[in-house]
């Protein structure tokens, strides 16, 4: 069980929730159940129901607050960080299952390596969609394997030291792909974020094949306007990888890469026996990013014709 309000603690736990009531329970639970002690745990609700309030009144060590206006999750994260105080921040979602080690994994690394580190999420669902839907999404940080750095931390398991998020200004609040641009942030900081596959956590994704397909497609769009916007982008880079985003080659790529993680992890059989749908959700990504990409060229090109008008 976490500490108490009057202790100091090691670790905030920052948890954003929007009608969260099905998964909250056995999230909290799982916190209670770690074999790490002394941390924190902050639960940020802005749903329109009282369903995570009274889930949460079942867990008096939880520092609950309710936002009068609905919150995205890294809005929400962000309304942590300020509430937060441990100096180590540990950020997850109301819909995991952590492992009882997770906890005591996540800050035995950090004590070895301090820095960011990402850690690592299973699915909770074993049958073929739900197993499918989660290689699709978190092919980048499957358990198991050797420890290793990524691109990405996600949210759902995201240990980060709070001086680094100060440094930064915490999350981008206004986007749905803000752990990637924070990741970005970090970077260019000169951060490495090491992967530490042995502290688990076990998402509960309860999504269908069209609500994944939209997800990665939404997704997708918003990575590829942001990255072309970060690294600016001009016409024949975006060209170039609008076509390789269109033919097969970055969707061979993409599916290779779960492959190899899929490997790793020990779940080669899952990922061949779900590759319609790693497929599916990876061109559904493709095509989000295609999309801007499309428009980032003819923004481009309306431009150049108006300067042109101009005679500039």
């Amino acid at each position: 069980m976490s500490s108490s309000a009057g202790q100091n603690v090691e670790i905030s736990i920052i948890i954003p929730a929007y009608e969260s009531h099905g998964t909250a329970r056995a999230t909290l639970e799982s916190l209670r159940a770690q074999t790490f002690h002394n941390f924190e745990t902050i639960l940020i609700d802005s749903g329109r129901t009282d369903g995570v309030a009274r889930i949460a009144g079942d867990f008096p060590e939880v520092h609950y607050r309710r936002s009068e206006k609905q919150l995205l999750p890294h809005e929400a994260r962000n309304v942590g960080i300020k509430l937060a105080r441990a100096d180590l921040i540990v950020f997850t979602d109301p819909d995991v299952v952590a492992a009882p080690d997770w906890l005591e994994k996540l800050t035995a690394a950090y004590r070895r390596r301090a820095g960011p580190l990402a850690g690592a999420v299973a699915g909770l669902e074993k049958d073929w969609l739900g197993s499918g839907i989660h290689l699709a999404k978190f092919d980048l940080w499957l358990p198991g394997g050797e420890r290793a750095t990524v691109p990405v931390a996600a949210s759902v398991n995201f240990l980060c030291p709070v001086e680094l998020l100060k440094r930064v200004g915490g999350f981008d609040g206004r986007e749905m792909i803000g752990d990637t641009v924070l990741s970005w942030d970090l970077s260019e900081l000169g951060q490495t974020l090491y992967f530490v596959p042995n502290a688990v956590v076990y998402h509960d994704h309860r999504s269908s094949l069209v609500e994944l397909l939209r997800e990665r497609y939404v997704r997708g769009g918003d990575f590829g306007r942001l990255r072309a916007e970060r690294e600016n982008w001009k016409f024949g880079r975006t060209l170039a990888i609008l076509f390789a985003s269109i033919v097969p080659l970055r969707l061979l790529k993409l599916t290779a890469r779960t492959f190899r993680s899929a490997w790793k992890s020990r779940c080669t059989f899952d990922c061949l026996r779900t590759l319609p749908v790693i497929a599916a959700g990876h061109a559904a990504w493709l095509l989000g990013e295609s999309t801007q990409y499309w428009r980032r060229l003819q923004r481009g090109r309306t431009q150049y014709e108006a300067k042109r008008a101009c005679g500039w």
